[in-house]
């Protein structure tokens, strides 16, 4: 089932510290009304940019109050695709300081969560992960992350929030309740090498139904088992795709990424199998041009997520050089049909793209 909603985090452009939730609908903002239509708008070569669309007013709307860092990440708390239900507009918000909040934006609503146990730096890699037989269904997942740049001084890169029965801490006498908590997960095998640098992870994915956490970077590819506890090393090489990739079962039963960009080159979208990770390096079966920005923009960040029914949503950050506008966001909804020339071809429809100065990023 696709998603209604995508939730859309704004900054207000003064360069402050107010951020704003706000959702908008795929299917009126990033998509024509059907596959036919969109690729008749490529045909006769519609212009690459729509007009942007006014944004909706603010759900839920947060000020980072540290002055040093003025920094807030949203991580998205839900499973891949939103279901179309209504956990699609949870998110658990944090600060440089690793202060957390968890929020939904459907509801309009925000529910305390204790801080990290460690700060996690700019921009961590975040997975919602589905818990069997949770005590409460309205909890049932975990949030788990990992700092971007784990470091081998740090007492505790990874972590995850989950729903559990423990003491509160303060009250004392031993009392114990269910509630929000942070529980400690090993280190990353990687860490602990002497000759370890501290390196970013470039590429992450959810595999085995979600069980599984495998992660990517200069020092190799690593799973982890979120049943077990345990690590896994898969190989010495490097995932082919930057970000997240997503599982998309109805494609042919592939994941679907950013394909890794060649110096200036902007990522393209992807899509391979990744059933094999833990026996050699995949490759990438399936690569599309979704934009051509103008000459001179520079790509900052991107990143893809997944609506359903083969459609995606694809936020590009560019610095576009101009004095009065340094960095803009270009959103780009875009379809994977099967087909074009076999039983197993896929081909990339594109639909819509708008600009806007005031996005940081979409979940």
């Amino acid at each position: 089932m696709a998603r209604r909603f995508v939730n859309v985090v704004t900054k207000n452009l003064g360069g402050g510290n107010l951020y704003s939730v706000r959702r908008i609908k795929p299917d009126e903002h990033l998509f024509y009304p059907s596959t036919s239509e969109a690729q008749a708008a490529a045909a006769r070569q519609a212009p690459w940019l729509e007009t942007s669309p006014r944004l909706p007013a603010p759900k839920i709307k947060l000020q980072a109050y540290r002055s040093k860092d003025m920094r807030l990440d949203f991580l998205p708390f839900y499973g891949a695709g939103g279901g179309g239900g209504a956990t699609e507009s949870r998110m658990v918000c944090t600060d440089r300081a690793g202060s957390s909040i968890l929020c939904d934006a459907g509801i309009r609503s925000v529910e305390p969560v204790p801080s990290l146990n460690w700060p996690k730096g700019p921009s961590p890699v975040s997975f919602s992960v589905a818990l069997a037989g949770a005590a409460d269904p309205r909890r049932a997942r975990a949030l788990y992350v990992l700092d971007r740049f784990p470091a081998s001084r740090s007492p505790c890169n990874f972590e995850a929030l989950v729903y559990a029965y423990g003491e509160v801490p303060g009250l004392g006498h031993g009392e114990k309740c269910w509630r929000w908590q942070w529980q400690r997960l090993p280190q990353p095998p990687f860490v602990k090498d002497t000759n370890y640098e501290c390196t970013d992870i470039r590429s992450y994915a959810l595999l085995d139904g979600g069980s599984t956490v495998c992660f990517s970077g200069a020092v190799g590819t690593y799973c982890f088992d979120t049943t077990s506890g345990e690590w896994a090393k898969a190989g010495r090489w490097t995932l082919p795709f930057h970000g997240r990739a997503e599982h998309v079962p109805e494609l042919h039963n592939l994941w679907s990424g950013l394909g890794l960009a060649c110096g200036n080159a902007h990522h393209r979208v992807c899509a391979l199998d990744l059933d094999r990770v833990r026996r050699a390096r995949p490759r990438l079966l399936h690569e599309w041009q979704d934009l051509k920005p103008p000459e001179g923009w520079l790509q900052v960040r991107a990143s893809l997520l997944y609506l359903g029914g083969g459609r995606f949503c694809i936020t590009r950050i560019f610095d576009v050089g101009h004095q009065e506008t340094q960095i803009a966001a270009v959103i780009t909804g875009v379809e994977v049909v099967r087909g074009g020339g076999g039983p197993t071809e896929l081909q990339m429809i594109k639909h819509k793209s708008f600009i806007s100065s005031e996005i940081q990023c979409v979940l």
